[in-house]
């Protein structure tokens, strides 16, 4: 039996092998629409301001753990070290896309703080050539502590042999913390906000507690894992961002023996002369493998309109699920990676909407 199992597995391993898979790249569009702010000024990641934890000494939530008075882990400093924290996050997130060009928060900040003395804030950033202000803030925080202890039996012996038990506690901790990060988009050339996008999420943790403390470990712990988290969403929400779309050739079957070799050179990589050699046995004697790989290497080319085109006259000659698949597919990759392509140049619009170039929005947006 264990050696009809190795068999089996053998040429599992062998099919596998002979598989290759192709990975054609697109560029998968942003849920919003950023071709027109490229231009982007991002200002500083304004802390929350309201009354974060429920108590400022820390409950036992049982009569052994309420003996111990202790603070919490969040102090005065934290929302505005959460707030840096995020500021450079969205920086670095942002910059490395290479999608924006940039004006820093230093300078935002100050152009947005000049608003209080009567500059017009959206003159002011068009006049630098900046299409929108991206306001970043901590709109929401919230953090529940408590300790608790644990008991466990110890068993000692005394001078005469006997046993006896008695019961310790161990103490724990626990913390836990929820934050609402709101990035608003103001459009400069209209005053208005172009798009707004709040990401939640909550978090804890839990650790012993040592009765010699007297302040808990701190939460900005939480806070900076949970923006971390944020990242993807953001480059998802406001960036084009590459990817792939992964198939396996076609395996071939029915047998073309003069097909082998573009299979050898696929797996080699010479994708371009693998091409060739599957597009003249599909045109020489329509053999299906050869005519859906041929297009899928066209496609892995960037040449989408061609590999659509081959893989329609292959549907004429033949019914196959794998080909129809792979057609609409691409068909699908091809209509992302041109809307992708219009937010990279530009060629995208920025907001219709009416012109009211106020500085209240501004003001808004920070929660002021």
């Amino acid at each position: 039996m264990r050696k009809a199992v190795l068999v089996i597995l053998s040429a599992v391993l062998i099919l596998t092998g002979c598989s290759t898979t192709i990975s054609v790249p697109y560029l998968q569009p942003s849920v919003i629409d950023m071709g027109g702010y490229r231009n982007l000024a991002v200002a500083s990641a304004v802390p929350y301001s309201g009354y974060v934890p429920s108590s400022r000494w820390v409950r036992g939530i049982d009569f052994r753990a309420a003996r111990y008075h202790v603070y919490g882990g969040f102090s005065s400093s934290t929302a505005a070290s959460v707030a840096a924290y995020a500021t450079d996050e969205l920086m670095d997130t942002l910059s490395s896309s290479g999608f924006f060009n940039i004006l820093p928060p230093s300078q935002t900040d100050a152009i947005l703080e000049s608003g209080s003395y009567g500059m017009d804030i959206s003159e002011e950033f068009r006049r630098r050539g900046y299409d929108a202000v991206m306001i970043p803030r901590i709109s929401g925080m919230t953090v529940d502590e408590f300790l608790y202890s644990v008991p466990h039996e110890v068993w000692w012996r005394d001078s005469d042999g006997r046993k006896h038990r008695r019961i310790e506690y161990d103490y724990y901790y626990e913390q836990s913390a929820h934050i609402e990060y709101t990035i608003t988009v103001i459009d400069t050339e209209t005053g208005r906000v172009a798009v707004r996008r709040t990401f939640a999420d909550s978090d804890k943790r839990e650790d012993i507690f040592n009765p010699g403390w007297i302040r808990l470990s701190d939460t900005g712990y939480l806070f900076r894992r949970m923006l971390r988290s944020f990242n993807a969403g953001i480059l998802h929400q406001f960036v084009p961002i590459a990817r792939t779309y992964d198939v396996s050739l076609m395996k071939n079957k029915p047998e073309d023996k003069k097909a082998e070799a573009a299979y050898d050179m696929a797996k080699d990589g010479d994708y371009e002369g693998a091409e060739a050699l599957f597009l003249s046995r599909w045109q020489e004697n329509s053999h299906l493998p050869s005519g859906y790989n041929a297009a899928l290497l066209m496609a892995a080319s960037g040449s989408f309109d061609d590999a659509i085109a081959l893989l329609g006259e292959v549907m004429d000659k033949y019914s196959s699920s794998d080909v129809r698949m792979l057609y609409r597919d691409l068909q699908t990759v091809r209509s992302r990676n041109e809307e992708a392509i219009d937010q990279v140049t530009g060629a995208s619009s920025a907001s219709a909407l009416p012109a009211d170039n106020g500085n209240a929005v501004y003001a808004a947006a920070m929660g002021r």
